[in-house]
């Protein structure tokens, strides 16, 4: 018994060890650029070594995204607030606020965020491991959602459909954070991200307002 828990143990020392790589090499080059045989020399492994503990590049990133993911649903919750008396408009500038500092404060995890949304990852990661993700991305998007229902039985709101409506107020301020990334792109608008992302969230409360009119 006790030689198998310390085979355990060295197991998920290991494990770590290589997620802790992946972190370093992701974080600096980029989940694209950076290949398993940067992960394997910065453990100091072999890249057969990195196979027995990830089947992919891929999966090793779907762990480090629920990594990131955890983090993000942890600030989330706390913005939300739900043992205080929060009007919905509040609630939901609370939730944005809190998500464009995620971004900022935790670029490369919100970087790998990003490199998920692009190629062909479902198909290169475990059903179970994909769920994982989905059901996390859920949760965070679950309390934009409570708060827009929140809205229209308050009377602040009117819309047919809370998901639809924070899934579109979710994507409107992930475009503004990608599309602000760009040196170019804040070059052509003349104005960096914050007051873009306050204008941008402004606007989208006051066609939710408006609509309640």
């Amino acid at each position: 018994m006790a030689t198998n828990e310390r085979r355990a143990r060295e197991k998920a020392r290991r494990r770590q060890e290589i997620l802790q790589a992946a972190r370093e090499v992701f974080f600096e080059r980029g989940f694209h650029q950076a290949t398993v045989d940067d992960v394997a020399f910065r453990a100091e492994v072999s890249k057969g070594t990195i196979y027995l503990y990830f089947e992919s590049k891929e999966s090793i990133l779907a762990h480090l995204l629920l990594e990131g993911l955890a983090l993000l649903l942890a600030q989330l919750n706390e913005a939300y607030a739900a043992h205080q008396s929060l009007s919905a408009e509040e609630r939901l500038w609370r939730l944005a606020r809190t998500y464009l500092d995620f971004s900022q404060t935790h670029p490369n995890y919100f970087r790998l965020m990003m490199a998920f949304d692009r190629g062909r990852f479902r198909e290169q990661i475990s059903a179970e491991l994909y769920e994982q993700i989905l059901q996390q991305s859920i949760r965070a998007l679950d309390l934009v959602t409570q708060t827009v229902r929140q809205g229209i039985q308050a009377g602040e709101f009117a819309c047919d459909d809370p998901k639809m409506s924070a899934g579109a107020l979710w994507a409107t301020l992930n475009g503004v954070l990608v599309l602000m990334a760009n040196p170019l792109r804040r070059q052509m608008l003349s104005v960096e991200l914050e007051p873009m992302f306050e204008a941008t969230m402004a606007l989208v409360l006051r066609g939710l307002r408006r609509a309640a009119n």
